[in-house]
């Protein structure tokens, strides 16, 4: 005869490593701050933008925004790169839907910056969030 508690006790004990396996792979798949130094000093435009961009093809939007102000920080005499740097911001934070965030940094490359293009999209961003505000 099959013993009920027997089968109970097996049936739970499958459900608890599921639930840990489970756990397992959310907690690997969890966002860790991109290295933004190298020996202690800035990376280049060049790395900073490689790391920013990794980081928001693969969603990690805070990251990608990390990376683009250490440009800001670390290269504020390259004015298109920090324009442009600022644009992604904005854009970063308008796929988080952060549309005040997103509205302060296309603001600002509207307002601050010579770079026709980076100018250009970000005032096409701006018309963008005032159609969602209207909404």
């Amino acid at each position: 005869m099959v013993n009920i508690y027997r089968i109970v006790k097996i049936y739970r004990l499958g459900i608890v490593f599921v639930l840990f396996v489970i756990i397992m792979v959310m907690a690997s798949c969890a966002s860790k701050p991109p290295v933004l130094t190298k020996n202690g000093k800035p990376l280049t435009i060049i790395e900073y933008e490689k790391i920013a961009q990794k980081e928001y093809e693969e969603g990690r939007y805070d990251n990608a925004i990390m990376a683009y102000k250490a440009i800001i920080k670390n290269y504020p005499d390259h004015l298109s790169e920090v324009a442009w740097a600022n644009y992604e911001i904005g854009y970063c934070y308008y796929m988080k839907k952060d549309y005040e965030k997103a509205e302060e940094y296309f603001r600002k490359v509207v307002n601050e910056y010579n770079e026709p293009a980076a100018k250009k999209l970000s005032q096409e961003m701006l018309e963008k969030i005032g159609e969602k505000k209207k909404k």
